[in-house]
């Protein structure tokens, strides 16, 4: 069996172009299908934030480097390891 992908993993339609992102762990075979074919996985990968207060999460698609410092409870996010 083909291990899951990542959290954090984003795939892409080729038929449409429609992208979604995985942001919680797998335990299963997860194979996304969309215009009635396989989605494409890519090779870039949704950045992750959590807050170490209250352990909300966000996922950043797209931001300029290094711009983009999340706050949550009043204190900084912490970027989850890829």
């Amino acid at each position: 069996m083909k291990r899951p992908g990542p959290r954090g993993s984003i795939y892409r339609c080729p038929v449409c172009g429609a992208e979604i992102t995985v942001l919680a762990r797998q335990h299963g075979r997860f194979e996304p299908r969309c215009c009635n074919t396989k989605m494409v996985k890519q090779r870039r990968r949704t950045v992750i934030y959590v807050c170490p207060v209250c352990g909300a999460e966000i996922g950043i698609l797209t931001s300029a480097p290094n711009s983009f410092k999340p706050r949550c409870c009043n204190v900084a996010m912490q970027r989850e390891a890829a």
